[in-house]
């Protein structure tokens, strides 16, 4: 059964005159629902909708607050792609990055109702390495807005301990978002409302034995890289782009704790469900997400968020650029490339955490290749790169990934609604 994946954005109509300040008048589309099978969600003011204006239409997306002024979001919503409507791992960039004051922010719970709200982003920061212009495993933006937004809690991107530690956290998410609410709505009138659905399966998670490995198939790099994962089916659709997959473990407990944003999703070969939402790991860009905090906390004159601070580590098998950035101490190459480097403790035999492998002489995730040979990284010397994802690394395991699960045609996730020559949506 194959599938198409998409990117996951929504174009709606907006007023005329828009331009670069904010939104003058309504967002004229009809709404009613996003999160496929979930329920309205006029509680969760953290999940916020994400609308770039342009001349004609305006693109909604979601997004999450780490902080007063900063907000956490899909790549896609902000940048184009540069591979026409399919989305390859091998072939799909990204294109030119849209203007600050083309983007705004809004916690409404519905996108378009009268005495909407809009907060103005300043500054748009995305991975901007030669080798991060590609579509997977590169799709995070950070939106750093220009007045903060004051919430009793933010959300806390995972990023030490990883996704995979499973002690810490749960194998289901919540989903939040602002998309339609099914794959038939083309024309998105069901986008820009807010809802919610929880107890959502992870499916995958690289080099986590926790589930099927999800590259013990050549095929699957075709459909996702090493910094992203899989949550379960008939959860996210178009205009959820953005959105994050919230553990569902801290999540019932009153605490906001995300994976990471979706990036793209597929749609089942009936056309009637939203499939298999791709997303892309937080754990992989840690020292990103740290540099954009702390330029964030300056801009808004408040303190920086804890999962931020100075005391702040990466934890094993996270990307890094030195060795005062691991908790471990131990900043080590794993690839044939100077640039393959993340945090990896010592170890003896396999006196390594869960999911984690000794592999010569640290602890690795994943079944670790040894002719890697790994060794050292520079200690407290910052690569150029230093916000770069990790790689998938060269290893072979004895699972199987059931192919079935990823898509072999992928596409863009985009509908398009035009304004009437009077600048109201056309209905």
């Amino acid at each position: 059964m194959s599938k198409s994946w998409f990117v996951c954005a929504v174009l709606v109509g907006c007023a005329a005159g828009c331009g670069t300040a904010a939104p003058a008048g309504e967002v004229t589309a009809a709404t009613s629902s996003p999160i496929e099978n979930g329920t309205p969600d006029t509680t969760h003011t953290f999940a916020v909708g994400v609308v770039q204006l342009n001349v004609q239409t305006a693109s909604i997306c979601t997004g999450a607050l780490l902080a007063p002024n900063l907000v956490a979001t899909a790549r896609h919503c902000v940048e184009q792609i540069g591979s026409g409507a399919q989305v390859d791992c091998k072939t799909s960039t990204f294109g030119a990055v849209a203007a600050a004051n083309q983007v705004f922010v809004t916690t409404d719970a519905v996108i378009g109702m009268a005495n909407h709200s809009f907060t103005h982003v300043a500054t748009i920061v995305v991975p901007s390495g030669a080798d991060q212009t590609k579509v997977c495993g590169n799709d995070i933006a950070l939106l750093i807005l220009a007045s903060n937004v004051t919430l009793p809690q933010y959300v806390v991107p995972v990023i030490a301990p990883p996704m995979t530690d499973h002690t810490a956290y749960s194998t289901s998410v919540v989903a939040i978002g602002y998309g339609v609410d099914t794959p038939t709505d083309t024309q998105g009138m069901s986008a820009g409302t807010r809802r919610i659905k929880e107890s959502i399966p992870l499916t995958c998670i690289p080099n986590d034995k926790t589930f099927v490995d999800c590259f013990s198939d050549p095929q699957a790099s075709q459909d996702m890289t090493s910094g992203e994962f899989v949550s379960g089916k008939d959860s996210t659709c178009e205009g959820d782009s953005g959105s994050n997959a919230f553990d569902q473990k801290n999540f019932s407990n009153g605490k906001w704790v995300s994976f990471g944003v979706l990036s793209r999703g597929g749609i089942s070969a009936d056309g009637m469900t939203c499939t298999d939402p791709i997303y892309t790991r937080f754990d992989a860009w840690g020292p990103l997400l740290v540099s954009t905090a702390k330029q964030a906390a300056s801009m808004g004159g408040y303190a920086l968020p804890a999962w931020a601070g100075a005391g702040a580590s990466l934890s094993d098998g996270i990307a890094c650029g030195a060795d005062d950035e691991c908790t471990s101490k131990n900043c080590v190459v794993i690839g044939q490339s100077s640039s393959d480097f993340v945090c990896a403790s010592p170890c003896v035999a396999n006196a390594c955490a869960a999911n984690f492998e000794c592999v010569g002489g640290f602890c690795f995730s994943g079944a670790q290749n040894a002719s890697q040979n790994p060794t050292p990284g520079p200690r407290g010397c910052a690569l150029s790169a230093s916000d770069s994802p990790p790689r998938a690394p060269s290893y072979t395991s004895a699972t199987g990934l059931v192919v079935a699960a990823l898509a072999i045609a992928r596409r863009k996730r985009r509908t398009h609604k035009q304004l009437s020559g009077s600048g109201q949506l056309d209905a």
